[in-house]
């Protein structure tokens, strides 16, 4: 019978939601004193109930302005909500000159794809830390890879391909971490979220002090007074992994490579590694109570620090050296371009990638500006040919320099108006181009692009896959299939 009238009240409080009011209460004690003071005199005296109701007028006006105003309050807001809006603070772009997109250079492109912004395929680029930090963290990522990795993976094969691509993607992860962490306003998580779980976590343990007497007992005191409220991650410490391994998997599209998650191993080891050898560890360590007590200390302190006794180290590519190739035997992932341009099989299946990518005109400048060039350094030039020349390179302006040109690739500003110069110049300026640099930095640019870029991505690409698979058919031949 007690089971069963408990069961019932449960379910009565839940509907008339007393936690609710009891919320209210507690944190508008003076208001709920009043209101009740006021309810009772009605109630004794109805009589001169059009006398109350002044009372009940002023206070119905303040609720009412209250919650107009109030949208954090536990009450409900009626009318329009008033947020304050924190200042926002200029957020810093992946990359200072604004450049996204590794064709275009534009912060937001709409027409090639998502893979090919630079902040998602190198995000290391233009990121450096002083080289001992560097070397620090190189340490601890060896030590990971030591401990986890090789115990089982040199039982399995001697070859460091593998290895070298999860280097390549453990580092890709710490400079997406460390760029989104300078993006993070780090007062406003203090002061919104860190200073109220704080307050309440010393809410409860006062609590459960005074429901124990043995200090042996307050930490099970304190996880009954969170209730329903306790966090999933301190029921266990298996409950703890398991959330840590799911939420590395929603982080997955956010740290790893694109395309990267569509490999159903490589994201199991990610998620074993960083879930257990990484977060685990890192969480354990800074809650530890001496962690905790030695952060506040650092932070209450306003003593200057110590000079530095020793000069500054310099500043190196972040985790260069780390992600640098242990693997020296020849791999059939690893194309060179050249390779590529000399097989008419992967040459069709390199177009066929940069189709896909909506970047083929990169390849298209590159044997634009060859073949430019074997014509401009003849010896002597006729004026039709200097004509045909001129015309040629106003195209390769038109076509891949200016801002509303589809094709439009980045170079640098002296490149641009330099080709422009030449170009609505008269045509006997382009013979200017045999000593001038700017088309050659420009064609060493796109080589570098197509070289550093697409044909590691291509390397990657289902595309390849199938010439491998296939051999050296050809792909005309085998359409049918396709």
């Amino acid at each position: 019978m007690v089971p069963w009238v408990r069961t019932i009240g449960e379910k009565l409080k839940q509907r008339l939601r007393l936690d609710v009011g009891r919320e209210i209460c507690r944190q508008y004690p003076l208001f709920c004193f009043l209101l009740l003071c006021l309810s009772v005199a009605s109630l004794l005296l109805n009589r001169y109930i059009h006398v109350l109701m002044i009372f009940w007028s002023f206070v119905a006006g303040v609720v009412t302005f209250y919650c107009s105003l109030g949208p954090d309050s536990l009450l409900p807001n009626i009318f329009f909500t008033i947020k304050y809006k924190p200042k926002q603070l200029g957020l810093q772009e992946l990359f200072p000159q604004g450049h996204s997109c590794a064709v275009c250079g534009k912060v937001k492109c709409k027409r090639h794809r998502p893979s090919l912004l630079l902040e998602n395929y190198q995000p290391w680029l233009d990121l450096k830390i002083s080289s001992k930090v560097d070397a620090s963290l190189s340490e601890v990522l060896e030590l990971v890879l030591e401990n986890f990795v090789y115990p089982w993976y040199r039982d399995v094969t001697d070859d460091e391909s593998f290895v070298d691509e999860l280097r390549i993607t453990l580092r890709f992860f710490a400079s997406v971490l460390i760029r989104r962490i300078h993006k993070v306003d780090i007062p406003s998580i203090i002061t919104k979220k860190l200073l109220k779980a704080a307050m309440k976590h010393i809410e409860v343990i006062v609590k459960a002090r005074q429901k124990v007497k043995n200090t042996e007992f307050l930490q099970q005191a304190a996880l009954e007074e969170y209730g329903p409220e306790l966090h999933v991650a301190l029921r266990s410490r298996r409950d703890e992994l398991h959330y840590l391994r799911k939420l590395t998997e929603l982080l997955f599209p956010y740290i790893l490579p694109p395309k990267a998650t569509d490999c159903r191993s490589l994201t199991l080891l990610i998620r074993e590694i960083l879930s257990g050898s990484v977060f685990l560890p890192s969480l354990d360590f800074l809650a530890d109570p001496d962690t905790v007590n030695h952060l506040l200390i650092i932070f209450i302190d306003d003593s200057p620090p110590e000079k530095a006794t020793e000069p500054a180290s310099p500043l190196v590519p972040f985790l260069q050296k780390f992600a640098e190739p242990r693997n020296k035997k020849p791999s059939v992932l690893k194309l060179e371009l050249k390779q590529i341009r000399e097989q008419q099989d992967l040459l069709f299946r390199f177009m066929n990638f940069l189709k896909q990518e909506g970047a083929v005109h990169v390849l298209q400048f590159c044997l634009t500006v060859e073949e430019f060039n074997d014509r401009i350094l003849r010896p002597e030039l006729s004026n039709d040919e200097m004509l045909s020349l001129h015309e040629e390179l106003q195209k390769i302006y038109k076509t891949y320099c200016l801002d509303e040109s589809i094709d439009k690739i980045r170079f640098d500003p002296f490149i641009v108006e330099e080709i422009q110069r030449i170009a609505e110049g008269p045509y006997i300026d382009v013979v200017k181009l045999q000593t001038m640099r700017c088309l050659f930095e420009a064609y060493e640019h796109v080589l570098s692009l197509l070289e550093n870029v697409f044909t590691p991505m291509f390397c990657h690409s289902d595309e390849y896959f199938r010439q491998l698979l296939r051999g050296a058919e050809s792909p005309t031949r085998n359409s049918k299939f396709n």
